[in-house]
């Protein structure tokens, strides 16, 4: 009986490495690969062992032949901004001549009767893929000034930003302009782009940038990649990447070109491997302690000293994905989103407006977002109401300071209200 078992027990042995031999074989024969190395099977990819140098290489110099027309420009301090005086989304979003969103300029100083607030994020503060008229922060601006309140709202937020990004955005310019109030667009998302030096790296299309980074050192903030290195010389790097002293912190290149798995040789477990990847939308690196979640929490914590230094109050606004908004309003038992404790530290710690918390179930349709998955007009309309109450309330309890005034009655008169 013995032998019989081990006989049996060879038989499935064999049929098992056979089924994923053919398998493996199927898959190969099924899949494509690029020059540069890239297996692709539907709508799954497995990155070479190495960069892919010929796809960034033709992103690269499509940047630099256009560079003289391009809106999304290379900056020395933050990597990419907008052209000064141009125009993008088919003439629907404007820059002025300091280069952030707005259809006119500004004067450094505030006038003296009028709050003066200032917005800094990433795309969905920017407004990507709804007008100039449509975008939150103008509707913002309108609102309060509707309601009484003179105020003038300055958009400084850029697509693809990261946080570091953000507060470097507020020392190089939006400081310049001495704003009373500095609303954060908080995306939690955006905590791996704390840990990433080399755009294409993390986001395969889009312009050829690298960016500022931050690191802890010591449990001290400290700015690598300062100034950026331009698009012109990022070729050389990828073609040496493993030696370039940005390399130790580029953790995009860590976790996708040199990280070796006992399965990498095989196509079929490193397809299985990269399903289940993509398939986890929280990854280790929003949870407390990984590097991505501690830079965030130190960031906005810096960028907050910054602002109360300058004089001005510093609130932040969460605004959540699609994604996150579906999971929120799920009526099946969830666990607290991994990125939760940035939420609840940036409750504790400063003014907080949780824009989820003023939507209801219909709005995860799709249609008020866009076919990006931005904010449609309607959530833009949704998101300006919730802030203007909510910075009308902060400021008429007196949490919200704005010391350049005596009191709030210079902008603010009495009778002055918001619904939030």
């Amino acid at each position: 009986m013995r032998r019989r078992a081990f006989a049996n027990a060879l038989i499935v042995v064999f049929a098992v490495t056979l089924t994923m031999i053919l398998l493996e074989v199927l898959v190969r024969v099924a899949g494509t690969t690029d020059a540069d190395g890239r297996f692709t099977l539907l709508d799954f990819s497995l990155e070479s062992q190495s960069l892919p140098v010929n796809e960034l290489r033709g992103q690269i110099e499509g940047y630099i032949a256009n560079k003289d027309i391009a809106v999304v420009i290379y900056d020395e301090w933050t990597g990419w901004s907008f052209r000064p005086n141009s125009v993008r989304q088919g003439g629907t979003f404007t820059i002025n001549s300091a280069g952030f969103r707005a259809e006119r300029d500004f004067d450094l100083s505030p006038p003296p009767d009028t709050l003066r607030i200032a917005v800094f994020g990433d795309s969905f503060t920017a407004g990507d893929d709804v007008g100039d008229d449509e975008v939150w922060g103008h509707l913002l601006e309108r609102a309060l000034n509707e309601a009484g309140i003179r105020a003038e709202v300055l958009n400084f937020g850029v697509g693809a930003f990261g946080m570091g990004q953000a507060y470097l955005r507020w020392q190089r310019l939006g400081k310049s302009f001495a704003p009373d109030i500095v609303l954060f667009g908080l995306q939690p998302e955006n905590l791996k782009r704390n840990v990433n030096v080399f755009r294409q790296l993390l986001h395969r299309s889009g312009p050829a940038f690298s960016k500022p980074r931050f690191a802890l050192i010591d449990d001290e903030l400290q700015l690598l990649n300062v100034p950026t290195l331009p698009p012109e010389q990022l070729m050389d790097v990828f073609e040496n990447f493993s030696n370039h002293p940005l390399a130790p912190f580029e953790f995009y290149y860590q976790s996708r070109f040199t990280a070796a798995r006992w399965w990498s040789a095989s196509r079929l477990f490193s397809l299985v491997f990269e399903a289940l990847r993509q398939a986890e939308d929280e990854p280790d690196i929003y949870r407390p302690g990984s590097e991505g979640g501690e830079l965030g929490q130190a960031i906005i914590d810096a960028f907050a000293q910054d602002v109360n230094k300058a004089g001005a109050e510093f609130v932040v606004l969460h605004l959540p994905l699609q994604s996150h908004l579906i999971r929120y309003f799920s009526n099946l038992p969830r666990p607290r989103p991994v990125y939760d404790f940035l939420l609840e530290h940036s409750r504790k710690s400063y003014h907080y407006i949780a824009l989820e918390e003023h939507l209801q179930p219909m709005h995860v349709d799709d249609k008020f977002w866009s076919p990006t998955k931005h904010y449609g007009p309607l959530l833009h309309a949704l998101v300006a109401e919730v802030a203007a109450g909510e910075i009308s309330t902060c400021i008429e309890s007196g949490a919200c300071r704005a010391p350049r005034f005596a009191d709030s009655s210079a902008f603010m008169p009495a009778e002055a209200t918001v619904d939030g």
